[in-house]
Parts: structure tokens; C-alpha cells; sequence
């Protein structure tokens, strides 16, 4: 035999080995011991899909959130984080940790709302579309339980009109 056929042999036995040993393993009393008899457990009932899922039309906000927007990539390795709060709060977190907390004005709070909704998250599509960007920046939006990826080419404008609406930094 060749020593690569012993050698995977000899790995594939001490592998079978350990598995054999962790399915052995449990709890140091058994049924057998108690004169009990063996316990049998059964799967929990399976949940469907509709059963779970939330009684509203809009699933909730996280904590007051309106939006979330992380924007990642590009050559320098960005990770800048936007939160807007329902109020028009907003707390942005760079890459180095450096906090901005800021307040949308009551017109610029509005036209975020008017294009959040006409972007129609639910029909977004979830990624990029098209062939990735090499060293372009992502955005990863967040709005009502929707996250919707984007890059730079392959936004659509939906997004855009709704990055309009953020800070400096983030249009």
C-alpha cells in the first residue's frame, strides 16, 4: 500500500473511532441502572411556516429602528454603520468606532419615510443582480425586517432615492 492510501486509512479509522466514542458518551446513569424503563423521546411537532409568522402586516421595528445601513467594501475595507431611529435620530459608527449621533429634520424625516415606501422592500431583490463590482463598496439596507443587498452599479434607483434622504456619508 502507498503511504497515502495508509495514511488516509489510518485517518478515516480515527475519525470512525471518535465518533464511536462521542456517540457512547451521555450520562453516567442509565435506564438499565435505575430499573427504570428506557426513556423515549420524540421529536418536538413540526412548526409550519405560516403558524409562526407574525399576525401584523409589518413585521416590527427593533427597537424604535426605521433603518439600518451598513456600508462595507471598497479598497480601503469601509464598514460604516447608519441606524435611524423612528424619530429621526440616527447614530453612525465608522470603521474605527469613531460615533456621530445626529436628527434628520422634520422634512428630511418625511421625504426618508415617502421613499422608503416607494422602494417596496418586500419586492426588492435581496442581492445584487448583476456581475459583482471587485472592490466596490455594499450596501446592506434594513427596513422593516427586510434586508436587501446592493452594490454601486447595481442599485436600484428606489435605493438611491432612499440613500438621498440619509446623511452626508451615506447618499
Amino acid at each position: 500500500m502507498s503511504s497515502k492510501v495508509t495514511h488516509r486509512t489510518t485517518t478515516g479509522l480515527l475519525l470512525l473511532t471518535a465518533l464511536f466514542a462521542a456517540a457512547g458518551c451521555g450520562s453516567s446513569s442509565s435506564s438499565a441502572d435505575s430499573g427504570a424503563p428506557p426513556s423515549r423521546t420524540t421529536p418536538p411537532p413540526a412548526v409550519s411556516p405560516s403558524a409562526s409568522a407574525p399576525t401584523s402586516s409589518k413585521p416590527p421595528t427593533h427597537d424604535g429602528q426605521l433603518l439600518k445601513l451598513v456600508v462595507s467594501g471598497g479598497f480601503v475595507g469601509r464598514h460604516d454603520e447608519l441606524v435611524v431611529s423612528a424619530d429621526g435620530s440616527y447614530t453612525s459608527t465608522k470603521r474605527d468606532g469613531k460615533t456621530v449621533e445626529g436628527r434628520l429634520t422634520p422634512a428630511e424625516l418625511a421625504g426618508l419615510h415617502k421613499a422608503l415606501t416607494a422602494a417596496d422592500f418586500p419586492h426588492l431583490p435581496p442581492r445584487p443582480t448583476g456581475k459583482p463590482v471587485a472592490d466596490g463598496l455594499m450596501y446592506q439596507f434594513t427596513y422593516e425586517g427586510h434586508v436587501v443587498l446592493a452594490d454601486e452599479i447595481h442599485q436600484p434607483q428606489a435605493l438611491r432615492d432612499v440613500r438621498a434622504h440619509l446623511p452626508v456619508g451615506y447618499r
